[in-house]
């Protein structure tokens, strides 16, 4: 094995589990929100676990898939699933392979997300109670690369909305951690190509040329987690398809959807919390654990409602 796939495989692919000191919203902080489990199989056959969430008199026509981002699971996304929930929509979102209450060892590769919604897509489609609902998507970085590469794949999308990611891989690297990676591209490359070789080359800006669904592209200026030249204007630069629309904001990181005072305290947060143990003022999990509980989750996590109301619009 390459040093370059063992960084990454260090690093990046590697197992991600609930550490039990972050707070975790799940379907019971919120009053009469529903969640029915389901399971699924990839390929290599690992076991993905999931819910589908709703509230009463739900939408029973459409069904939105919400795919999370790299490092937690679904559950890191509950507030913004609930406000879909909210706006009418029943939304089934899971857990990717590696990844809190699904099977795998690691998270197998950045193409994995595909491989995963991909799966679920045909789980979908095999259900005779979901295989005729308009089928909508929506992903957050790690999950929005799944969405707009599944465009290029399934033409029975009705529309998607992608935060925060990138159009594709190598320009993933060229930019991701002020181009740290760059040297290693193609050892990464080549690693992902072995894992998952028909999601390599996926590209959202080639998706959106051949798709017919109603597509929203956010991103903030200032994400430092996914740059916005390998994400947002990457893909704006190379798509001229009508039904695509792009929103830039400004001051929102890697979460263009929360408020900016959330994105605020949520930086101060965990920068707080990471200086702390640098200093070694927190050690053990109960320490942690105890800096966590001393923090407002539901403040950190605020949704921007106007930024939402666009989400919906193209949903709907």
């Amino acid at each position: 094995m390459s040093i370059a796939s063992l960084i990454y495989k260090k690093f990046i692919v590697k197992r991600y589990d609930n550490d039990h000191i972050i707070k975790y919203f799940t379907h019971e902080d919120f009053p009469g929100l529903n969640a029915i489990p389901v399971s699924f199989k990839t390929p290599q056959n690992l076991t993905l676990r999931g819910n589908i969430y709703s509230y009463e008199g739900s939408d029973k026509s459409s069904l939105v898939i919400f795919c999370h981002g790299i490092g937690g699971g679904h559950l890191s996304y509950m507030r913004e699933i609930e406000v879909l929930c909210k706006a009418g929509f029943e939304v089934l979102s899971y857990d990717n392979a590696g990844c809190f209450d699904s099977e795998g060892e690691s998270i197998r590769g950045m193409t994995e997300s595909i491989n995963d919604l991909v799966s679920c897509l045909e789980f979908i489609e095999s259900e005779p109670e979901l295989k005729t609902r308009r089928i909508k998507l929506i992903g957050h970085s790690w999950g929005g690369f799944a969405v707009g590469s599944v465009l290029g794949i399934k033409d029975n999308i009705h529309s998607a909305c992608i935060l925060s990611t990138f159009d594709n891989l190598s320009t993933l690297f060229d930019y991701f951690g002020d181009g740290k990676l760059k040297i290693f591209k193609k050892g990464i490359l080549k690693y992902e190509r072995k894992v998952n070789a028909k999601y390599v080359d996926s590209s959202i800006s080639e998706s959106l040329k051949k798709t017919e669904a109603k597509v929203l592209f956010i991103q903030s200026s200032d994400d430092k987690m996914v740059s916005i030249e390998a994400g947002l204007h990457y893909v704006k630069q190379h798509t001229d398809n009508p039904n695509v629309r792009f929103i830039e904001v400004s001051g929102r990181a890697h979460n263009p959807n929360y408020t900016q005072d959330a994105v605020t305290y949520m930086n101060t947060t965990f920068g707080e919390y990471y200086s702390k143990i640098k200093k070694k003022e927190l050690k053990t999990f109960e320490e942690k654990k105890a800096f966590m509980q001393g923090k407002d989750f539901w403040r950190m996590t605020e949704q921007d409602t106007g930024i939402w109301e666009e989400i919906i619009k193209t949903l709907k």
